[in-house]
């Protein structure tokens, strides 16, 4: 079917990233637990949060040294001292 395979190319594809698990300990060791227990994703960035250690967040807030990037369909894509990397959904 043509107008699938057209819808199937202007969805967008979301880049791969790294997990939090490729971090150094180090790295790893400047942040919070990190537990992802609810993500909500919305076509609209105004509509998007998750709940990550207990705190609602929301994307551009801050969980101790990263930054909220964007909250995407495969989880939250956070900013560790330069480095992209997904915590994934549950």
């Amino acid at each position: 079917d043509t107008a699938a395979n057209d819808a199937a190319q202007a969805a967008p594809v979301e880049d791969a990233v790294p997990s939090v698990a490729v971090l150094d300990p180090s790295t790893r060791g400047s942040l919070p637990p990190m537990k992802l227990s609810m993500h909500v994703y919305d076509p609209d960035p105004t509509r998007r949060f998750a709940i990550i250690d207990g705190q609602r967040v929301t994307e551009g807030a801050q969980l101790g040294s990263a930054i909220v990037l964007e909250i995407r369909r495969d989880g939250v894509l956070l900013d560790v001292s330069g480095r992209r990397v997904l915590l994934p959904r549950p």
